[in-house]
């Protein structure tokens, strides 16, 4: 079975769930064609409130091995992202003088444990997509291509000894069994070491209505409250936090087995929280009203975009595939998207069928275009830059965040 409908939340099993916004059934955002022909398989795609313990989820889940055993989405093609696994590590090793095992959680090509390795840590990394596993070992980064859960903790542990620093960046919000994964960092960091979890933050998403990072593999939407509350359950404690560029606005919160004191960022953070009501239904009701105007506006925008320019997409993302299956955008507004990822080169975007196309081939007929429809807004700057270093001369329209940009 590819997907499950859930009628209990997964965080606290209550029943007490109301659904905030549907955006359609839709095909995993990374199943990607390399042939119309082939057959495309749509989930449900809707989130819920969970009245009780406040969480924001999917209604459904989609079977894990379906959705990561051959994965498409490789860190190092974002250079943005490379720039800031530096400054990730600098900020990690000023809380910690560890000098044994440093453990990432999803490592996907490696490009997170690098800096680590380069200061003369031992790194390990685990992920569960085969071929990306195989990418950073040829890379030189150890790599045991599993699903992180409890028991694959314990078996790390006894066979590396406890590590030092255990981080998940982007990737708790993606788990089925979270319960599991939570009670394994528990059981394989050490009792002076730092959990470290990083996720795309809800009230960024509200504030700045990032309704396509709504997709099948994004299971939660958590807020500092809400990941708290999980981890306090297995013994857990945050004590600090950070701002992180990714997704376009993510949250690093640091926690331990030993309580600490908070830090006055966190103490701010959790503040805020309560002040501008993030963990509310009337909050996220607001969110899905904004979010459907929005996406009739940008359907609407490229199909009047269409009759005076010759446009061309740039970024074929898994946000992008909710954003253009949700406004109902195709092959026939959009004809081709430019991706520097080789794994998605000649292929086809889910639902919208827009054939992908390397960079480097397609800037090659730049000239022909006159506007870029960035869909992978959150990396415009890079995007804009590489376009215009490429003799790009035309205009950029950017769907979010908040409002539709033509620059």
């Amino acid at each position: 079975m590819i997907y499950q409908n859930i009628n209990k939340c997964r965080l606290c099993n209550s029943n007490k769930l109301t659904k905030i916004l549907n955006l359609k059934k839709q095909p995993s955002s990374n199943a990607l064609r390399t042939s119309l022909k082939h057959k495309e398989h749509y989930i449900p795609l809707s989130i819920l409130f969970c009245n009780n313990c406040k969480i924001v989820q999917l209604s459904s889940t989609a079977n894990p091995k379906y959705l990561f055993n051959h994965y498409v989405w490789v860190t190092k093609t974002s250079k943005s992202a490379k720039e800031y696994a530096n400054i990730f590590c600098d900020r990690v090793l000023n809380k910690t003088k560890a000098n044994s095992i440093i453990v990432e959680i999803a490592s996907n090509d490696g490009t997170f444990l690098k800096p680590f390795k380069k200061r003369k840590r031992t790194v390990l990394g685990i992920d569960p997509a085969k071929n990306i596993a195989r990418m950073a070992k040829s890379d030189g980064i150890n790599t045991i291509p599993v699903f992180f859960n409890s028991k694959c903790a314990l078996k790390i542990a006894k066979k590396y000894g406890k590590a030092d620093v255990v981080f998940a960046r982007n990737v708790i919000p993606h788990v089925k069994d979270i319960h599991s994964v939570i009670k394994g960092m528990a059981n394989l960091l050490s009792d002076k070491g730092i959990g470290i979890i990083e996720f795309h933050y809800s009230k960024i998403i509200q504030d700045e209505l990032h309704y396509d990072s709504i997709y099948h593999e994004h299971l939660f939407y958590f807020t500092i409250k809400t990941l708290m509350t999980l981890c306090d359950k297995y013994g857990l404690f945050a004590f600090d936090v950070d701002k992180s560029p990714i997704s376009g606005g993510s949250v690093v919160l640091y926690f331990s087995k030993l309580k600490k004191n908070s830090s006055v960022a966190l103490k701010k953070m959790i503040n805020t929280e309560r002040i501008k009501k993030v963990n509310t239904l009337a909050k996220w009701s607001s969110f899905a009203k904004k979010s459907i105007k929005h996406s009739e506006n940008f359907k609407s925008k490229i199909k009047n975009l269409k009759k005076k320019h010759k446009l061309i997409g740039y970024g074929a993302s898994a946000r992008s595939s909710t954003l253009l299956n949700f406004c109902g955008i195709n092959n026939k507004m959009i004809s081709r998207i430019i991706d520097k990822n080789k794994l998605k080169r000649n292929k086809f975007t889910p639902g919208s069928s827009i054939k992908i196309v390397s960079f480097d081939d397609e800037i090659k007929n730049i000239s022909k275009y006159d506007l870029v429809v960035i869909l992978a807004w959150n990396f415009k700057k890079e995007i804009i830059e590489d376009l215009k270093i490429n003799k790009f001369k035309g205009k950029f329209l950017l769907p979010l965040p908040n409002k539709i940009r033509l620059i």
